[in-house]
């Protein structure tokens, strides 16, 4: 991770391979999950919307139903659970969720869920019935993948610390007028940090003391031998010292190689991204049909490591090797769905259309990287 002067850049390295890279621009800082007072404007019964000042130069956009009791005026509680991108407002809801390391507080309703990560049923059921023993007041809880194996101590601690910034949040909301930043999330540095750390990673690069702080205090609250993992690389370019740089280039550059000499081109438009699988310099001892075969599999996965990478949302289209084989088209819808499931972000393989393109969905939250 390394402090730039307009932008903070954390690059996530597994085995010598880029895996993710994050951007965040020091100047406009994202807006995500972050809570607002905000006055509604203008209401639009038409589009079942309201357009809200929440501070910022453009309206932000808030879905009502006919329901709704919203009026031109009014103060409202709203976070941001969608960026303004391009052009578009950021989108707003009133449903108000705050995130902890084990548990997402959501006040205004009253369900406890759990990850679908979670698969043992008898964890699932042990998770339940620690966060119901102290959820006195049966509000809205969702237990995340992180929580698994915590004890009651770790997961109560979670929630009161969450209790008390919806408490603050309402209390700030009540004190004075007008549009009002709140609750500000967390860095997405420092975010990434807190909701990943584990025990499978070995290291921590920072190269500026203000973020080894804060890093070092989170790390703290968690597990003080976390620590241990941190590296201070004061003003250094770490990107070039960990050789970070050259892979970040390779990654982010129109022609992407795979190992076996087929490549990708990848293309974006503004209404959707083409990504292209050609054969390339793989011949091999393999049959045509094979090699295309094969040349397609290991697409996959670099497919879903570039959609990460470069943060890709909106509409992907991929023009993988013309295959022939029923079983074969099959087997590669199966190896993209399997390839994406290790993405955070929601991605849903929509089949293949009578072109024989494969079409991706992949929610969009921000500006891609290369933007």
């Amino acid at each position: 991770m390394q402090s730039l002067v307009s932008s903070t850049q954390t690059a996530v390295i597994k085995g010598n391979k880029l895996v993710e890279l994050l951007i965040e621009d020091n100047i406009h800082k994202k807006t995500k999950s972050n809570i607002y007072r905000g006055i509604v404007k203008n209401i639009k019964p038409g589009i079942e919307a309201a357009f809200v000042d929440i501070g910022f130069e453009k309206m932000a956009y808030l879905p009502i139903k006919s329901s709704d009791n919203i009026k031109n005026g009014m103060e409202v509680l709203v976070q941001i659970n969608k960026e303004g991108v391009g052009t578009k407002a950021p989108k707003l809801t009133q449903e108000i969720s705050l995130s902890g390391r084990y548990l997402v507080l959501i006040p205004s309703n009253d369900r406890i869920t759990i990850s679908n990560k979670i698969l043992e049923e008898k964890e699932r059921f042990r998770l339940k019935k620690i966060v119901k023993s102290f959820n006195k007041e049966k509000l809205g809880i969702i237990i995340r993948t992180e929580a698994v194996n915590c004890d009651i101590d770790k997961l109560k601690e979670d929630f009161d610390l969450l209790i008390k910034r919806h408490q603050e949040i309402l209390k700030q909301f009540k004190l004075g007028i007008g549009p009002k930043l709140l609750y500000r999330e967390l860095d997405l540095d420092t975010k990434y940090i807190k909701d990943n750390i584990n025990e499978d990673i070995d290291k921590i690069v920072i190269n500026d003391k203000t973020k080894y702080d804060e890093i070092k205090s989170i790390l703290s609250n968690i597990n003080k031998d976390y620590i241990q993992k941190l590296v201070l690389e004061e003003n250094k370019d770490v990107f070039d010292l960990y050789k970070v740089s050259k892979e970040i280039e390779k990654a982010l550059s129109k022609k992407v190689w795979l190992k076996s000499g087929g490549y990708l081109i990848i293309e974006k438009t503004e209404a959707l991204t083409v990504i292209d699988v050609n054969t390339g310099k793989f011949t091999g001892s393999l049959s045509r049909e094979e090699t295309m075969y094969k040349t397609n599999l290991e697409a996959c996965e670099e497919i879903a490591r570039q959609l990460k990478i470069r943060d890709i949302g909106g509409i992907i289209i991929v023009d993988f090797i013309d295959l022939h084989k029923k079983k074969y088209k099959e087997n590669l819808i199966k190896k993209l769905e399997e390839a994406l499931k290790s993405d955070k972000r929601k991605s849903e393989v929509l089949g293949i259309t009578r072109l024989g393109l494969v079409e991706i969905a992949r929610r969009r939250e921000k500006d891609s990287i290369d933007s």
